[in-house]
């Protein structure tokens, strides 16, 4: 199928506020549009389970990806698990969102399993070829090096210094996890803006523009046009 705009949004992090802004700015049309959402849906913002069920619903359209970030699985294994992830979620925005949940749940006590299944339901990475080309979406990045269908979950979930410094291979990479503003200068590219996605030189665009912090924002760009809008 042909689409008329093809969107990639960034890292949301419980601010439905900005959510709210920069969606509405776009207006998604979700029989000519296509969106992959990269992750980060929830912690360290005040509304982390209403950008969580956002995403939920989201997904459940034809012509949406909803990913797994890094955050989502640190929730994940904090429920199911005792591995890394769960003793570091806490301390990294786990705790408003548990907050937030042990309070739904006594209204909703299904709902902690319906956010684990669908946190778990998230594929890792989405392919897709445009007039032959090849665009890769994922949270954190890709091991350079590595076949896509090689890749390791800690790596698609994690990475950054070796992803996006390292990355020269064929595939444009659409991404988040590493916010633009903890970034310093980038060779090639001056007087930029810490809050506006960047498109490094090796085909990468790091989306991610810091929705958490007192000036961020949540970005979405047209991979097609290269227009990005941002939330107010």
């Amino acid at each position: 199928m042909t689409y008329n705009r093809i969107f990639a949004m960034g890292d949301i992090h419980g601010r439905f506020d900005r959510l709210s802004s920069v969606f509405n700015k776009i207006k998604f049309d979700p029989e000519q549009d296509f969106m992959v959402l990269l992750g980060d849906y929830i912690d360290r913002g005040n509304e982390n389970l209403h950008c969580l069920q956002w995403a939920m619903k989201m997904s459940e359209l034809k012509n949406v990806v909803a990913l797994r970030g890094n955050h989502e699985q640190m929730m994940l294994t904090f429920y199911l698990k005792r591995t890394f992830e769960s003793a570091i979620w806490i301390p990294n925005g786990g705790n408003r969102t548990k907050a937030e949940m042990d309070e739904w749940i006594k209204t909703d006590p299904a709902f902690l399993k319906q956010a684990l299944n669908f946190i778990n339901n998230r594929p890792l990475y989405y392919q897709m070829f445009i007039d032959g080309k090849e665009y890769i979406f994922v949270h954190a990045g890709l091991k350079p090096g590595v076949a896509i269908e090689e890749q390791e979950m800690d790596s698609l979930l994690w990475i950054r210094e070796e992803f996006y410094n390292g990355y020269y291979g064929d595939a444009e990479v659409i991404c988040g996890h590493t916010p633009t503003p903890y970034l310093g200068e980038i060779e090639g590219i001056e007087d930029r803006d810490p809050y506006v996605p960047i498109r490094l030189p090796n085909k990468i665009t790091l989306m991610d523009t810091g929705s958490f912090l007192p000036r961020g924002r949540i970005s979405c760009i047209d991979i097609l046009s290269g227009e990005i809008w941002q939330s107010s």
